[in-house]
Formats: structure tokens, sequence, C-alpha cells
């Protein structure tokens, strides 16, 4: 698997190297054409990696990420699963290795979608809340999701954040006052939101419940901010394994 991998990471270094070594020295437009992998995740039954390439238009001035499927044993070419007109990313395996979840902001904002993988067929959406998710883990009996959302801490449900970020948005205001760090994180200013742990339950159309907030008390960014979106795992029906920043 280790081979698979390194192979999918490399493989476009290599060809872009053969095509451009002989013609030109490798210059900072290739560098930004490479094509980046990255959040590889094995399927249960270990015969297939989900994994997540970015890829840049250059004409679009803007980064795609896609999520792709390959073959552990390398017997078959990868395969795209998820169209390059929208972004998708953070795949991960139903229980039963029947799908794949994924983040994608297609419907306006990052939720859930599912995708069967044992036999073609469209994606659905899996979450249509009124913020954004920004990492998610599903559990080992594949009934609940655990999530990663932004919120306000003083707010009692995800309608309240949704009222006062729109409010925010819509004053011509623009200053900000900040009383403690982090300001930003990576290339995103924060905005007094904190990443809260939810839970949601899944009906039996595959469709995700109202969320639960479980952190209730925890002034912190569950999982980690900007790179924590693997610091989320649910171990059984009674524990949830997280990552999290404290205040400050």
């Amino acid at each position: 698997m280790l081979t698979t991998i390194r192979t999918l990471a490399f493989a476009g270094v290599f060809a872009l190297a053969a095509g451009t070594a002989a013609a030109r020295p490798f210059d900072v437009e290739d560098l930004v054409r490479i094509a980046r992998v990255s959040d590889p995740q094995v399927a249960p039954d270990g015969r297939a990696v989900a994994y997540v390439l970015r890829e840049t238009d250059i004409e679009g001035d803007r980064g795609v990420n896609s999520i792709w499927l390959g073959r552990t044993d390398g017997t078959a070419e990868p395969v795209r699963l998820t169209a390059p007109t929208a972004s998708a990313w953070h795949p991960r395996w139903a229980a039963d290795g029947s799908g794949l979840y994924f983040l994608t902001g297609r419907s306006g904002s990052a939720q859930i979608w599912r995708l069967p993988v044992a036999r073609p067929g469209e994606a659905r959406q899996v979450t249509d809340y009124p913020v954004a998710v920004h990492a998610f883990a599903v559990s080992p009996a594949g009934d609940q999701l655990a999530l990663g959302i932004d919120v306000f801490l003083d707010c009692e449900d995800l309608a309240c954040t949704r009222e006062r970020l729109d409010a925010r948005a819509a004053d011509p205001a623009t200053g900000v006052v900040y009383d403690r760090t982090f300001v930003r994180h990576w290339d995103a200013w924060k905005d007094g939101r904190r990443g809260q742990l939810f839970l949601a339950t899944l009906d039996e159309q595959g469709q995700a419940g109202p969320p639960r907030r479980v952190s209730l008390g925890l002034d912190a960014d569950i999982p980690t901010r900007p790179f924590g979106n693997t610091g989320l795992q649910v171990q059984t029906a009674k524990e949830v394994c997280l990552v999290k920043e404290d205040k400050g």
C-alpha cells in the first residue's frame, strides 16, 4: 500500500519532469501546476484507497480538489470520483465499504455528501445545516457522524450562528477588534467562532438528523486548526477521540 501511495504522490512530478526537462528549466509555474495528493483513506477491506488530488486551474485562478479511487495492489489506473466543477475533499469510508462520505461546497456551503462505490450511482447530500461542516468522522457501526462545526459559543443552535453571521455580512462597518489570540490561522481570520463537536444520527435513508452539541463548556477548536481534520475519530457508540486547541 505504501508503494501505491508514493506512486500516486510523485507520478505528477515525474510526468512533468519528463515532459519539460529537455525543453526548459523547472519554474514556478510548473510548481503551481503539479497535482498534489493528500488524505489517503484505505477501504475497510484494504483493497482500495480514496484520496484527494488538488489541481490548479491557471486560467480560472483557483485550485480544485477532487476525490480519486485507486487499487492498493496497483492493478488498475485510479479513477476520478468527483467532477472538477466543484471541490470535494475529506473522503471517509462508510463502515461497510459500500460508499464514501466527503465534504463539498456544491450546495452553497461545505456539507457532507455520500457517493456509492460498490455500485454506480449519483452522490447524495447527507447534511443540510445552516452553517458549514469543516470535519467529520463516521462511527464504526455506520449509524452516527461526529461533526466539527464552527459556532459562536453562546449560541444554542446553528440557526443562531447563521443569523449572527448574516447580520455581520449586512453591516457596512467592517472593522474588527481582537482581544485574544490567535487572530488568524493560515489563510483565514478568526471571527469569534470556535470549532465544536456535534453528533448526528443517520436515519434508514442515510440522512443526517439534527446535530447535538457534545462539547458544551469547552472553549476550544475541535479539531485543531488549520490542519486538524484528521483529529476526530469515533471509537464506539459512547466514545469519540478528538484533538482540540484550547483557549488562546
